[in-house]
């Protein structure tokens, strides 16, 4: 292929990456609200929701996390990451452009190999990111810090 393809894919490829992330944000929010309110309606059904809470739960709290939210989410996670990979790809083959650098680069390709091939996690891209996670928790601990689950809802200020 020649550059000008390359190029004309680049530019296809940026497009489609900043929709993908649009999405991509919309879905975290949605994705991030229905934990925080799945946490409060936990509360609320284990009995242990502080009265001051109750009418903020029963106002405000939506349904909580459902399959709808959690599927949407990593959908438009995949397509995203697809959509990164595909762009990286045309920068590469274009050297001689100047283009700027991509950040995380690498990243990009793991989180895109592992997205795609979930069902084998013994692959090079899990292996490569579990020692990535393993660097950011001990560096996290060397300063002193805590990095926080994300399992659960983010501590408040």
């Amino acid at each position: 292929m020649d550059k000008t393809t390359y190029r004309r894919a680049a530019v296809m490829w940026s497009f489609i990456v900043m929709r993908q992330g649009d999405r991509l944000d919309e879905a975290a929010g949605e994705y991030n609200k229905a934990l925080l309110d799945q946490f409060w309606i936990d509360q609320r059904d284990a009995g242990t929701l502080s009265e001051d809470w109750a009418s903020y739960v029963e106002q405000e709290v939506g349904e909580g996390m459902n399959w709808w939210v959690t599927w949407t989410f990593g959908a438009d996670q995949y397509f995203f990451l697809a959509a990164a990979a595909q762009l990286r790809k045309c920068v590469l083959k274009l050297p001689d452009d100047e283009l700027p650098v991509i950040p995380n680069d690498r990243m990009i390709l793991l989180l895109r190999n592992f997205t795609e091939h979930w069902e084998d996690p013994t692959g090079w891209s899990a292996a490569d990111l579990r020692e990535w996670a393993r660097a950011l928790r001990a560096n996290a601990a060397e300063a002193g810090e805590e990095l926080p689950n994300p399992c659960r809802p983010l501590p408040g200020p």
